[in-house]
């Protein structure tokens, strides 16, 4: 996915929207046969989905409390004195109690990121709050620890009851009804255990879920109320990390690893509908692996405008829902699994999630169209075969196997035998340039001349005027092919041999594997400013990074991300054979960090940063941020010497080569550059990827003659804006005239630093602090 700077961004925005107005409403999709929103899975498990959305206080089970200490993990909660009403049971067992009084939740994370996030969220690294009211949902031992009360016939106030009402629903898709996946897995399968849920009414401040997630690695978590859009529930993260008997194991993935997809083999028929619009209708199969026990209830993502109509677990019929409107596919296995179990489970389903402007359709590069695990890793290999329509040209992930034609239906299929965590496919009525350079694997681009005029007709009638270029195609497909020239010669070449490029109506572009989905902007004009030849050069590199090397988890995102960014500078360097726009961008990405700092977290937070001012954040720190990470290396990496690239070059090139095709974390980054440095790196990657520090260095400098002969220069370095162990190579040039220049680098840390130069053969007459931008960091210059 790309990004770029505010202006940029909104540059994009404002020529997608001119398109997003005129594209026609579809109709209706066919009438789906599930229950309505709300109303719950079918089959056996409807029973417990009523008790559970109609969890409610008993009056015959209230006792007093006083002093029950509930410890989990980072947090404890303690049940000072009051009353605690247990609530009704679930499958015939207790989850759930709700205590009113006076007590205490202390919260205080064991890693510094964490507590780093925990500030930007409340203002302290430790939460210490007094409580009014804890409503506790649990398949953990707390019903043992709650078992010692004496309980009987009590007063249970309306509040109550409305209180446990708000906090299911809060834990509901606000579409299709289905239940947050940390309830649905204990609640739903016999012998779910581990989950500890406890929202907490604080004397001071606004509520809190405090969690012991068992769907997740990273088990313990604290969320904060956010709004929610047509899907999702109304909590967000604030501070998420493993059980520290997790960490202890070593644990650093963020999701569920309970249940693997090896294989989609899928079969989707597409065809026009009344409205001009696409509907598909498809069979997957998934070749299931259960790494842990699991089910019968399997979960899945699937996009709110397709119907789930069956399923079969080899050739018997299975229970399936999916609420109308929602996003969250459940499916009852005839057994639960144990580790180590295969299975095969196809899905039947249709809907008309493909919308049409002009010649090019609407296909969200991120929208589950076909069933997405939801209890383990999303990666997996695939076999598409795809029947549409023979005047429109289909394009997909991995390579294209075969392709035949029967009356007015193309069937084409395409085989992705590396996992992946994405996939998608685009159509339209292309039209096809292909670009076969000599050093290049073969390109293909596919833009529609139709939709563009359609795009100038429609932005002129709002008052838009837009330039187009002659010979867009070629400049696309002259960048893509450059590209790949470029990132083979670095990193090594790309496992896919054939490219295919296809023209979006989104203001975004996305790469897959082997298939690169570019915004029709970047089709209309290239820009003067780089940005065009960046954004195209940007989701090449991801063939490398992201589809060759995978993000091992989300903290692992800028890996990818930022990787790419970078990379996109990178050519546009290369490519414009001089810095001046390398060094711009960068210079915009400072800008952007400096403006959000102490509202953004660490880069090290990824997704997470997004709830805090809007995606925004996100961008900021994943793509710019990233990018700057990797300029730091490679300055740092740099021959001062031959002034050569090669150290960060091959850095780069072993890093590819030993994660191609498999996750890579950030710590096995860190290796990585660790053999190429030849020294730890756990100083830099704990500033740059899991804090936030951004210095500021006061900089004095003068010229004086050296005893022996000869000139040096010295240094006085003021750092403010970090704490005092924030250290930084920092990399000088001092201009010695004629034509020379002398650099080295100043170790910048503690208050201040005083710096002498090695013999120069000449006075200085000038002097750049930070060269070639070593350091993400603000310079101010002072008289010596």
């Amino acid at each position: 996915m790309s990004n770029a700077s505010l202006a940029a961004r909104l540059r994009y925005a404002a020529v997608a929207a001119a398109a997003l107005l005129a594209a026609p409403v579809s109709l209706p999709a066919q009438a789906p046969t599930a229950p309505p929103a709300g109303a719950g899975p079918a089959g056996p498990d409807q029973a417990r989905y009523q008790e559970i959305v109609h969890l409610a206080p008993l009056a015959g089970q209230v006792a007093q409390v006083s002093h029950l200490v509930l410890t989990r993990d980072a947090g404890e909660l303690v049940l000072e004195r009051g009353t605690l009403v247990l609530l009704s049971p679930v499958g015939g067992r207790t989850v759930g109690a709700v205590f009113e009084g006076a007590g205490r939740f202390t919260f205080r994370p064991d890693l510094p990121t964490e507590r780093e996030a925990l500030r930007t969220f409340a203002g302290t690294t430790a939460l210490d709050d007094s409580i009014t009211e804890a409503i506790l949902l649990f398949t953990d031992s707390t019903l043992d620890q709650v078992h010692g009360l004496t309980f009987g016939t009590g007063e249970v106030p309306d509040r109550v009851a409305g209180g446990v009402r708000d906090l299911i629903v809060s834990l509901q898709e606000r579409q299709g009804g289905a239940l947050a996946d940390e309830l649905a897995g204990p609640l739903f399968n016999p012998g779910g255990a581990g989950l500890f849920l406890a929202r907490l009414t604080r004397a001071h401040g606004e509520p809190l879920l405090f969690e012991i997630n068992p769907t997740s690695t990273e088990a313990v978590e604290l969320l904060h109320p956010a709004s929610r859009g047509e899907s999702g529930t109304g909590w967000q993260v604030a501070v998420q990390f493993p059980l520290r008997s997790a960490a202890a194991a070593g644990v650093a993935n963020d999701e569920s690893q309970a249940l693997r997809v090896d294989r989609y083999t899928m079969d989707v028929r597409v065809t026009e509908a009344f409205s001009a619009d696409l509907d598909i209708a498809a069979a997957a199969t998934l070749s299931l692996v259960a790494r842990d026990n699991v089910g019968p209830w399997l979960r899945f993502a699937l996009d709110s405008r397709l119907t789930a109509d069956s399923a079969r677990w080899g050739g018997a019929s299975v229970p399936v829902f999916k609420g109308r409107g929602g996003e969250t596919m459940d499916v009852e296995a005839p057994h639960p699994l144990a580790a180590g179990d295969t299975a095969s489970l196809t899905v039947f389903y249709h809907g008309d999630m493909v919308e049409r402007f002009a010649n090019l359709f609407f296909i969200d590069p991120g929208a589950a169209w076909y069933p997405i695990n939801r209890q383990g890793p999303r990666t997996a290999t695939f076999d598409l075969t795809f029947h549409s329509p023979a005047r429109y040209t289909l394009i997909s992930i991995g390579q294209r196997a075969d392709s035949t034609r029967t009356g007015n239906i193309t069937t084409t299929r395409w085989v992705d035998d590396r996992p992946t965590p994405f996939a998608t496919f685009n159509i339209g009525l292309f039209e096809t340039y292909h670009a076969d350079e000599p050093a290049a694997a073969p390109v293909d681009v596919l833009y529609s001349e139709e939709a563009h005029a359609a795009i100038r007709q429609r932005a002129a009638q709002l008052g838009v005027f837009l330039i187009e270029q002659s010979g867009k195609q070629q400049r696309v497909a002259a960048d893509i092919s450059n590209a790949l020239t470029f990132y083979a010669y670095l990193f090594g070449p790309s496992p896919f041999t054939h490219f295919y490029v296809t023209e979006i109506p989104y203001a975004e572009g996305v790469s897959f594997p082997g298939m690169i989905d570019l915004s029709f902007s970047t089709f209309q004009s290239t820009s003067l400013d780089g940005f065009d030849e960046y954004f195209r050069a940007h989701e090449t590199a991801h063939q490398w990074w992201g589809n060759g090397v995978l993000p091992g988890s989300r903290h692992d995102t800028w890996l990818s991300e930022g990787l790419a960014t970078f990379c996109g500078l990178w050519y546009l360097q290369a490519e414009h054979k001089r810095s001046d726009d390398y060094f711009r961008f960068l210079d915009q990405y400072r800008d952007d960090i400096a403006n959000l700092r102490g509202d953004a977290g660490p880069i090290w937070l990824a997704y997470r940063d997004a709830g805090r001012a809007g995606d925004e954040n996100y961008q900021v720190m994943t793509y710019e941020k990233g990018a700057w990470v990797f300029n730091m290396l490679r300055v740092l990496m740099l021959d001062l010497r031959t002034m050569s690239d090669d150290r960060f070059t091959a850095m780069l090139r072993d890093y590819y080569q030993t994660y191609d095709g498999s996750p890579a974390s950030t710590a096995d980054f860190q290796r990585v550059v660790e053999q190429h440095v030849g020294m730890p790196m756990d100083w830099f990657f704990d500033e740059w990827v899991k804090g936030t520090g951004l210095p500021t260095y006061h900089v004095a400098w003068t010229s004086a003659p050296a005893p022996g002969g000869g000139y040096v220069v010295r240094l006085r370095v003021r750092q403010e804006g970090v704490d005092a162990a924030f250290h930084m190579p920092v990399l000088v040039a001092a201009d010695l005239g004629g034509g020379r220049t002398a650099r080295f680098r100043v170790d910048v840390g503690g208050g201040q630093t005083e710096y002498t130069s090695p013999v120069l053969p000449a006075a200085a007459q000038g002097l750049t602090f930070d060269d070639l931008h070593a350091v993400l960091a603000n310079v101010k210059m002072e008289r010596w």
